[in-house]
């Protein structure tokens, strides 16, 4: 059984799509991608840029700057935020152990 046309929530041509008609719909998806885009650019977090420097900060890790250890086979290596992004900052990245980064969670050094 079929779906009963609605209103387009925008202009009111009925469709069977949901509460908006394509164009519509689009539009609003447009507007959401335009939203998620700016956040992560104000932010600075996960940008190409940010992926690339915590990869280097992986890629060249010796020592944990938490605990002070060494490589750990089981407890992989992550770019660990100095002063939490959370906190504002989207600035020095540290190499950390994985556990040693969940332990530490939003908490400032």
């Amino acid at each position: 059984m079929g779906r009963f046309p609605k209103p387009c929530l925008d202009c009111g041509r009925l469709t069977t799509l949901g509460n908006r008609c394509q164009t519509h719909q689009n539009l609003v998806e447009q507007l959401h991608e335009a939203k998620r885009t700016q956040k992560k650019k104000e932010s600075g977090q996960y940008s190409g840029l940010y992926r690339k420097r915590a990869a280097e900060i992986r890629a060249t890790a010796l020592v944990c700057h938490l605990c002070g250890e060494g490589f750990r086979a089981s407890d992989p290596w992550v770019a660990d935020h100095v002063e939490p992004a959370s906190h504002g900052s989207v600035g020095e990245l540290r190499a950390a152990h994985a556990s040693c980064n969940r332990k530490r969670g939003n908490k400032p050094l």
